[in-house]
């Protein structure tokens, strides 16, 4: 199998994750830091770093959009859902500070690993 095509397979694997953790009951959805804005930081840095990776021809708008409609998303969704879950439109605010910063690490990555042409 293909690298790129595993690396998609974990993308949507992992986006599979931290949905159904978002939506998960408060106290039975596992945590990595006791801070659940480090949480969304994670989630969000990760899968946007992660898309970025993908789909480094996309414009990295159109890629901003689509995780930042996640993230929102799951927010309406805690809100509509209950189970001890409510909007926090802080944790909004920790997902797009997150989606920007994994969007530009990822270009960062494709920009230092480029071949670059050799000078003479």
């Amino acid at each position: 199998m293909p690298a790129k095509t595993l690396f998609r397979i974990l993308f949507w694997l992992l986006l599979a994750i931290i949905l159904a953790i978002s939506l998960m009951p408060t106290g039975d959805a596992p945590t990595v830091f006791a801070n659940d804005k480090l949480n969304h930081g994670l989630a969000f840095f990760t899968l946007s770093l992660m898309a970025r990776l993908l789909w480094n021809r996309s414009h990295a708008a159109v890629l901003f959009v689509l995780l930042m409609a996640l993230g929102g998303g799951i927010e309406l969704l805690q809100l509509a859902m209950g189970f001890g879950r409510d909007a926090d439109w802080m944790d909004f605010a920790a997902d797009v500070a997150a989606i920007v910063l994994g969007l530009l690490a990822g270009k960062l990555f494709w920009s230092l690993t480029r071949k670059r042409p050799a000078t003479q």
